[in-house]
């Protein structure tokens, strides 16, 4: 499971358990790990979308709105790397293993850093996973 999703898993648990806002069980997760703050932690752990060095020419951001603007206006999928954000090709998703044309890329707009878009993502390649194990038994 991603570590990201797992953290924030734990943070709503946490959040149920003591009666605390998400906000302030995501920072205790946080300083569990040893960072300050949900901020840190999660861009030290976010590393699922650029897994080492790459061939590929990709578009990076230091901000969110020029990397959604330049998707917008050029294609591509917006990915992040430690707090970062890149915009990549079809080209670079294949080479992660992923098929570009999934249609879960167009359920998150093609983009993987709003709200819950690497949960439903990792959701539903892992429901889609299973069926294909299940098709080939």
């Amino acid at each position: 499971m991603n570590p990201i999703i797992r953290l924030r898993a734990k943070a709503r648990w946490l959040s149920k358990q003591q009666n605390i806002k998400r906000k302030d069980a995501l920072n205790l997760v946080a300083q569990e790990q040893g960072y300050a703050d949900w901020t840190s932690c999660k861009n030290a752990t976010d590393t699922y979308w650029y897994p080492g060095m790459s061939a590929f020419l990709n578009h990076w951001f230091s901000t969110y709105k020029e990397a959604k603007e330049h998707k917008d206006n050029h294609g591509g999928y917006l990915l992040t790397y430690k707090g970062q954000y890149f915009v990549a090709s079809g080209d670079y998703i294949t080479s992660l293993g992923l098929d570009p044309d999934d249609p879960v890329w167009n359920a998150i707009d093609f983009d993987v850093s709003t709200s819950n878009a690497l949960e439903k993502f990792h959701a539903y390649h892992g429901k889609r996973s299973a069926r294909k194990i299940a098709s080939a038994s």
